[in-house]
């Protein structure tokens, strides 16, 4: 990990303990300052927290002076993931950007764990309990609602991502041994009978009754919740369903990018600039179309995490023209914009070193 993130992601828990932010860090701290989500080899992961509602304005000052202050070129706010009108349902997206060297850290905040729409904790019980970590210097969520939150990320995580669901399993089931009693209790308040039959599962390695309990738990709650909120469940359930319609197919995160280059040379140049910048973690993944081509469902389940799409066209059509640059930053800092461009701007460097150009992108 870079110094510049290293020193970003320390300076900004030092100043959100210093300025009495109520927050919490919900995950991947162990390795602090680090952001390998224990694996060093892997990309850094995001920041991911709680933040109570009422520091939220707090929060953006504190992230524009970690931008101004370790040399960032520009601080976004996306509210792709914050258009529901149930407060649990939202997520405020933060990021830092730079273009040389590349470099990027997102910080996510929260305000709920959710199950189906319906807050499994909202943000206020999310923060009760939290706890100061002295030895790396933040505050995070409580151990048995962050490894109850665990549970149901291994269940989601099914069928793929071996690697990430058996670093969690591994986390659930240490947890569990040095705390059976406390945390068995918290899963049948949560979950009724079937989290602790989904934790002992978990503990056989049988996937199977795992994911049987699991969804059985989830329809527990559920129906509890709804029993107990009746007149505001539809609510829920209807903002949920309005959210997802906005995020995967009127107001995504990722765009179709109409991109015009000179030859093969440069497309082939520009798809290696995609690459690094899925290295970097600027985004999960990125994908190419030729002039005119549909937009799959696989395409918009990319584009909700934020992928770009460049559709390559003749320069008369072109939102984001790279035909008349010869240098690959000029390239880098043009494909950035892109990135960046549609969403709210905290800061921007004001310098001519290293600053991302402004660039007028109109994507679909």
């Amino acid at each position: 990990m870079s110094t510049t993130i290293e020193n970003t992601v320390v300076g900004l828990f030092h100043a959100l303990e210093a300025r009495a932010v109520r927050y919490a860090v919900l995950r991947n701290y162990e390795m602090f300052p680090a952001l390998q989500a224990g694996d060093a080899a892997a990309p850094h992961t995001d920041i991911d927290l709680v933040v109570d509602s009422r520091d939220l304005e707090e929060f953006r000052l504190v992230l524009a002076e970690m931008a101004q202050e370790n040399g960032w070129d520009v601080l976004t706010e996306c509210d792709h993931w914050a258009q529901s009108k149930i407060r649990h349902h939202n997520i405020e997206v933060f990021r830092f950007c730079r273009a040389d060297p590349l470099e990027y850290l997102q910080v996510d905040v929260f305000h709920s764990v959710l199950v189906w729409g319906l807050p499994l904790f909202d943000e206020q019980q999310m923060l009760e309990g939290r706890i100061y970590d002295c030895e790396r210097g933040l505050t995070r969520l409580d151990p048995v609602k962050e490894n109850l939150h665990r549970m149901l990320q291994v269940h989601g995580l099914y069928p793929g991502a071996k690697r990430k669901r058996k670093r969690y399993r591994e986390k659930v089931l240490a947890f569990r041994a040095a705390n059976r009693e406390s945390f068995d209790r918290n899963l049948r308040a949560v979950f009724s009978r079937f989290g602790v039959r989904a934790a002992e599962a978990l503990e056989r390695n049988d996937t199977l009754s795992f994911q049987r309990n699991m969804r059985l738990g989830r329809n527990w709650f559920a129906k509890r919740f709804a029993l107990r909120h009746i007149r505001s469940v539809p609510a829920y359930l209807f903002c949920r369903l309005r959210e997802n319609m906005q995020r995967y197919y009127t107001r995504q995160c990722g765009a179709v990018i109409r991109t015009a280059v000179r030859d093969e040379a440069q497309r082939l140049m520009v798809r290696n600039i995609m690459d690094d910048l899925v290295r970097s973690s600027f985004m999960d993944e990125w994908r190419e179309h030729e002039d005119g081509g549909r937009v799959s469902f696989r395409d918009r389940l990319e584009m909700e995490q934020g992928a770009l799409i460049l559709e390559w066209c003749k320069r008369g059509r072109a939102d984001l023209d790279l035909s008349g640059f010869h240098d690959r930053s000029q390239i880098v800092k043009a494909i950035l914009s892109a990135f960046v461009q549609r969403h709210k701007r905290l800061y921007a460097s004001v310098g001519e070193q290293g600053r991302i150009p402004a660039m007028e992108v109109c994507a679909r």
